[in-house]
């Protein structure tokens, strides 16, 4: 069921950005880009004055994590508030680029090919909506609660997206958690 979900956000993901056009899309990507860099300069430092606003439940012995050991889950706390910390500049820069978009509008009657525009922009919002997708559940996964943590062990799908997806698994994980806890 979840997989279901997670495919229905893909495809929608896909529909609006074919019919933006690339040009519009182009500048979404381009903004939202430049934000994730803006996010990655800055998380950690956010992440250490977050840890008194935002709550993490403590990990115990009977903590069963699907994609961290004991011994990183003791630790994860400090991963959890640099991801949190991560998605919160991520999400203003969404905002501001949303905001900014408004005054973009002419560009989505413009294109940039007639006949492959809308495979150029569809694509551009996938790739877009898949890294917040996979971010959001590699933060979840963080959580030790048995409920969230049954949602990766029956969901194949969510469990491939975290552990499996190119490029996005090795660098969230070592900004995250290799770089935070070590």
């Amino acid at each position: 069921m979840f997989g279901l979900v997670i495919f229905l956000l893909l495809a929608i993901a896909f529909y609006v950005g074919g019919r933006r056009g690339a040009p519009l899309q182009l500048a979404y990507s381009g903004g939202y880009l430049l934000a994730f860099f803006v996010a990655w300069a800055n998380y950690q430092e956010l992440a250490k004055k977050i840890e008194l606003y935002i709550p993490y439940l403590s990990v115990s012995q009977d903590s069963k994590m699907v994609f961290f050991t004991q011994e990183q889950s003791l630790d994860l706390d400090k991963a959890y508030y640099a991801a949190v910390a991560f998605l919160i500049i991520l999400f203003i820069g969404w905002l501001v680029v949303k905001f900014l978009g408004i005054f973009l509008y002419n560009l989505r009657f413009k294109r940039i090919t007639e006949d492959k525009d809308w495979l150029i922009s569809g694509l551009l919002s996938l790739v877009t909506t898949y890294l917040v997708i996979f971010m959001l559940l590699y933060v979840l996964s963080m959580i030790p609660l048995a409920t969230v943590q049954n949602l990766f062990r029956n969901s194949g799908v969510a469990k491939a997206i975290v552990e499996h997806s190119p490029i996005f698994s090795n660098f969230f994980e070592k900004i995250w958690i290799t770089n935070i806890l070590s």
